[in-house]
């Protein structure tokens, strides 16, 4: 009996071992050895992300399973990962399904409806879409267009510009349904853009949203704007792989700000990070603005816990971030966080036709 009881603690600490509150979600679009290197991984290097997370026992789940179990407060395995496309682009139906299937490894692909509906030549099909459907790919809403939603048409009115929003959505959940016969449940930022009203608007819907920002989702998150790490480029390299996927969430209980777009004379913004008590060493903190090391980080006093990043250069116009990343106390792995920032243009233009 004693024997019996030492066996099952000893089961049940391994079970709380590979227990888990977060997941690691890697986000694709072009798999391609001619389109745009900086949205593209070739065949040959997404073949070798699905073998590295196959050969190191990772365990590829759907993201819509992911989401559901975070939602529950239900456990996750330690080595959780999710892959993502967006965009329904051809190469999809050419070579990352057909790769990911031999593995059975789920797939989710964020699709923007008005592409397919046009039927251009770069986008799969709705007759291909059904068919990976029924093989259990998932597609999730990437809106109609795929416009830069978080901007205005000149001389629209906040609530002009949120009924345009909604529908835009809306659109893409109806085209998905009628085609498909499915209800998306996921939304995906077109370029990973988003500000707080956008968010409402998603929150409206019911979706949960995924940025392009990096780093693990976890239960506290925001689940408005999940972070997913894009594959692409130099970001693909299997000599930073697996410290993504190994990667784990940087332990923080609030942000500020919220709103990732900054006042126009504000070109070096701070963001402030409050950690949870005795879950980081403050030497142990390594933050980056748009790749650089030169940023300046303060304790105050009087905020236990916290801490202020700040660049020490200028944001540039358009999409900015500040990567946060911590060892873990687990041999090789790391905390990590991202910040997204919008600058727009100094002289606050903020127009579709203008940019940012």
């Amino acid at each position: 009996m004693r024997k019996l009881a030492v066996v099952l603690i000893g089961w049940l600490f391994a079970m709380s071992v590979k227990a888990a509150d977060h997941c690691v979600i890697l986000q694709y679009h072009h798999v391609s050895e001619s389109t745009p290197g900086i949205t593209s991984v070739t065949p040959d290097q997404f073949q070798q992300h699905l073998d590295y997370l196959k050969n190191n026992n990772y365990r590829v789940m759907a993201l819509e399973t992911v989401i559901r179990a975070m939602q529950q407060n239900q456990a996750l395995p330690d080595k959780c990962i999710a892959l993502t496309i967006d965009d329904a682009f051809k190469s999809i139906y050419k070579e990352a399904w057909p790769r990911a299937r031999n593995y059975d490894f789920p797939l989710t692909v964020f699709v923007s409806t008005e592409s397919v509906d046009q039927g251009l030549k770069a986008y799969v099909t709705w007759d291909q879409i059904r068919e990976m459907s029924k093989a259990g790919v998932s597609f999730q809403n990437h809106s109609h267009s795929h416009d830069h939603l978080i901007r205005r048409d000149k001389d629209e009115s906040k609530e002009d510009w949120e009924q345009r929003i909604a529908s835009e959505i809306l659109i893409a959940q109806n085209r998905i349904q009628e085609e498909v016969g499915i209800n998306p449940t996921l939304f995906a930022y077109p370029y990973g853009e988003y500000t707080t009203e956008l968010k409402e608007i998603i929150r409206s819907i019911g979706l949960v949203g995924f940025g392009q920002q990096s780093g693990p989702i976890w239960k506290d998150g925001d689940f408005a704007a999940l972070p997913r790490f894009p594959m692409a480029s130099v970001y693909a390299s299997m000599k930073t792989f697996p410290t993504k996927v190994a990667s784990l969430p940087l332990p923080v209980e609030s942000i500020s700000p919220g709103e990732p777009v900054v006042e126009l004379d504000e070109w070096s913004p701070t963001v402030t990070l409050k950690f949870k008590p005795k879950s980081y060493k403050r030497h142990l903190l390594t933050c980056f603005a748009n790749g650089s090391p030169a940023v300046e980080y303060v304790w105050p006093e009087d905020q236990s816990d916290t801490v202020e990043v700040t660049t020490k250069g200028k944001l540039n116009i358009g999409r900015n971030r500040y990567n946060c990343t911590m060892p873990s106390k687990q041999n090789g792995r790391f905390h990590w966080y991202s910040h997204n920032w919008i600058r727009r243009k100094a002289d606050g233009s903020w127009y579709r036709e203008a940019g940012l």
